[in-house]
């Protein structure tokens, strides 16, 4: 950080610590979901799967069919990792202008 300028510092730490805190509350969240339903993910999955069929079938949606479809499905932690990426490389971005 002795590179930044330091009004720069404090935006950064905030937007990472947001990027870190939402993660963990979704984790909550679906952990919280798991108890009160029963079910894991793939069988809350399978239990959207009809729903989303018909909403894709109206064709409003076609990117977020092509994801679901397409997409690989990385796990939580991959999927964290490759935010916080996203999100510093970003960073570096911006700062290095």
């Amino acid at each position: 950080m002795d590179s930044f300028e330091v009004d720069a510092i404090m935006p950064v730490v905030t937007a990472v610590d947001a990027y870190v805190i939402g993660a963990v509350r979704r984790e909550i969240a679906e952990r919280r979901a798991d108890r009160a339903t029963g079910m894991d993910e793939r069988h809350w999955q399978a239990s959207l799967g009809p729903y989303l069929e018909r909403a894709f079938a109206t064709g409003r949606f076609p990117a977020l069919a092509t994801v679901v479809h397409d997409a690989a499905h990385l796990d939580a932690d991959r999927t964290f990792r490759m935010g916080l990426d996203f999100l510093l490389d970003g960073i570096e971005a911006r700062i290095s202008k």
